[in-house]
Order: structure tokens, then sequence, then C-alpha cells
């Protein structure tokens, strides 16, 4: 059963994805929701909190099925694991993502947002682990892991996103089912770019 919460969230996403975070007003988002604008304030500090009531479950649902992956294999098939993974949240919240991304290179304060859900969702042992064994397994050495992590999610956001809108003169280079191949493709890319290659 849909709550007055629910409804508000709804309305904001939708807002947000068409007017910016800017442009969405909460008393827009209040008549949208069919609720007095007062209401949003019993849910939501300010409209920076209903922003963030949008976009953090998604990123803490993406960082939660990326950590639940299975950790077999060889450092290759473990790093296209998790980009296919990325490619799929990615596809299945394309209205927050265009969000972030988009605002984020206007409104610091969003992009940050994203910066500061993956850096709190990593554990210091979790860095240290990571920073041990990533020559290790055969990765680049990277001296910012954050920035590698949150690039590559702009990457493939960028090839999602403008995968559906591909000028004709451009997607005549391409096979015809190369928007459903795209998973596959992005993995083998990023894999070649971030892996180190293999010693004879």
């Amino acid at each position: 059963m849909e709550t007055t919460r629910d409804r508000i969230l709804e309305a904001a996403l939708s807002l947000f994805s068409e007017h910016g975070y800017r442009g969405a007003t909460t008393a827009e988002i209040a008549r949208q929701a069919s609720v007095a604008e007062g209401t949003i304030y019993r849910y939501f500090r300010d409209k920076k909190d209903l922003f963030l009531a949008c976009v953090e479950p998604v990123i803490q649902e993406a960082l939660r099925r990326e950590s639940a992956l299975p950790n077999e294999g060889t450092a290759r098939e473990r790093l296209r694991r998790r980009i296919k993974e990325r490619v799929r949240v990615i596809r299945e919240n394309l209205p927050v993502l265009n969000i972030l991304f988009s605002e984020g290179r206007h409104h610091p304060e969003i992009a940050n947002i994203l910066l500061e859900q993956i850096a709190a969702s990593v554990s210091p042992d979790q860095k240290a682990a990571f920073e041990g064994s990533a020559e290790a397994v055969g990765f680049r050495p990277h001296p910012h892991a954050l920035l590698q992590t949150v690039g590559l999610t702009a990457a493939v956001w960028s090839l999602v996103s403008i995968g559906p809108h591909m000028h004709p003169a451009f997607a005549s280079w391409l096979a015809p089912d190369w928007y459903d191949r795209l998973d596959d493709d992005i993995a083998d890319f990023f894999a070649d770019a971030i892996l180190a290659p293999e010693q004879p």
C-alpha cells in the first residue's frame, strides 16, 4: 500500500529528473504528490534531505549487491562480475543516476552525495585489504581508488544513457543487438583497461 511518504518520494524523483535539483520546488513536489507543502516537512528536514531519500536507497542497494557477489574465479572474472552488476543497477535506476551525474556537474553538493555514500560504505579494514591486495590480483596501481570507482560508474552511466538515443549515423556501425550485449562489452572493455597485462 502506497504511503504519503512514498507519494512524496515518487513525485520528488519525477520532478528532480525533469527539472533538476534546483528547478524542482517543494511546492511543485507537494502538488504532484497531492499533499500540502508542509506535509513534506513532516517526513523530510529540507529539500536536500528529500533528495537524499530518493537517491540513497539506490546507492546503498548497488553497493550491497556488489558486495554480495561471489568472490571466486580469476581477477578478471571477479572484475567482470562487478562491472556487469553495476551496469544492471544503472539500467534499473537510470532516473536516479541521471540526476546524480547531470546535476553533479553543476552542484558540488550533489556530486558529494555520491562520493560520501561510497566512501561511507567502505570500512577501514576493506580499504586496507583493497590496497594490500590490488597489486597481488593484477590491478593496475591507481592513487585514487574512490575516483576510479566513481569514474567507472560515470562511464558506464554515459554508455547506458546514450544507447537508446544513439544517432542513426553511428548506430549503423553497430550490430543490431549491440545494446542488449552492452553488459558484456562494457565488462570486457573495463577489465582490459583496469587489469594489468598478464605476465608471460
